[in-house]
């Protein structure tokens, strides 16, 4: 089988990290009968102190059929880096990401001229990610592209709005593969009941700006109906998490608002059952694993138009908007009079959209021809 090493910043049992953890574990799963697996990432979660709890560090270890290697900022070195890679000799090199040293520049360049390498770039191509330590990202680009650093490189990027971005920042685009990400794919539950005292919305995301929940919770002011919408997530922005706060004291008493902290993958299910729509107000997604991850499961989404996914309102699977919030609260208000008949089509086509568009099967001879060609 081919052996194809990935190199990513976190790993699970890491979680703050979202999206990119969730796609390469989901890859991994999806393919472990077909390609031997090698992961190299760090010891620790986003943007913390502490090691992870369960694993072993420096050392390679058995997750599922992967083989992955956890290492301390004192392994994190160029000798290390050549040792693995000289020691698995893999069939291609997969890196996540952009501006990691270790993880992305260093063996982009250590590698290149030996190995094919690919790169996910993981949105970060996206304005609103590159609005964050825009001088030093933006003076990276510029760099890279007057070196023609990513010169022959192949790269993955997820939907055609990505492959502008990156189009519209490297000079030189040699090669690319535009294959969705792979979900989790949840049980169908296929007799869901809809509230009809109350709305029951659900987001689950990392709590920073770019999620831009406060527009959510800002137009449920003025929305005259009972409503409980829960927030699933990492506290990512501590600042930004007392700003929303502050905006839910604010709220009327027919609004209740949850803030529930990050919840392990199966207890997450348990909150898509028994939420009637799924909001997203994103102001950057590439993916969006939780959206996916709700159709699966029969969930309708009413998503912004910063995500992806479109054809929603045909497909009877939600609605895609821009980021009007007249707009929002009226499909909010819509989600809310539906009748049980009327949403059990929104139910089964948000599943049907999933099978038709989403489905890990419809992508498999993609991966395996960007991974193992």
């Amino acid at each position: 089988m081919k052996k194809i090493l990935i190199l990513i910043d976190w790993y699970t049992p890491a979680y703050k990290a979202g999206g990119p953890i969730s796609s390469i574990y989901n890859l991994t799963q999806f393919l472990e009968e077909e390609i031997n697996f090698y992961i190299v990432t760090s010891n620790k979660d986003l943007n913390s102190k502490k090691g992870l709890q369960g694993i072993k560090t420096n050392t390679w270890q058995q997750i599922n059929k992967s083989k992955v290697i956890y290492l301390d900022k004192g392994f994190q070195t160029k000798r290390m880096l050549k040792k693995i890679v000289n020691d698995i000799n893999p069939d291609k090199i997969y890196l996540n990401g952009l501006f990691s040293f270790f993880f992305s520049i260093l063996p982009c360049y250590l590698f290149k001229k030996k190995f094919e390498i690919i790169i996910n770039p993981r949105g970060m191509f996206g304005s609103s990610a590159l609005s964050k330590k825009k001088f030093k990202k933006l003076l990276f680009i510029k760099l890279a592209n007057t070196i023609s650093f990513y010169k022959n490189i192949c790269w993955h990027i997820s939907n055609e709005a990505e492959l502008f971005e990156l189009k519209n920042n490297m000079k030189v685009v040699s090669k690319h593969y535009i294959i969705p990400n792979l979900p989790k794919v949840l049980k169908y539950l296929n007799n869901k009941i809809i509230d009809n005292e109350q709305l029951r919305l659900i987001s689950v995301c990392r709590i920073n700006e770019i999620k831009n929940i406060h527009f959510v919770l800002e137009l449920l002011k003025d929305i005259n109906i009972k409503c409980h919408y829960k927030i699933i997530g990492f506290i990512e922005d501590d600042n930004y998490y007392q700003k929303l706060k502050r905006i839910v004291k604010l709220l009327p008493k027919n609004i209740k608002v949850d803030f529930t902290g990050h919840l392990k993958s199966n207890e997450i299910e348990i909150h898509y059952y028994s939420s009637d729509l799924f909001i997203s107000s994103s102001l950057n997604e590439n993916y969006g694993h939780s959206i996916v991850e709700s159709l699966s499961s029969g969930l309708p989404v009413l998503i912004s138009n910063n995500c992806p996914w479109t054809g929603l309102e045909e497909s009877f699977a939600g609605f895609r908007n821009r980021l009007d919030k007249i707009e929002f609260k009226e499909k909010i208000l819509f989600f809310y009079n539906l009748n049980q008949d009327d949403y059990k089509k929104f139910n089964l086509g948000a599943r049907t959209y999933f099978n038709n568009y989403m489905s890990p099967d419809l992508h498999k001879n993609n991966y395996l021809n960007l991974l193992s060609s």
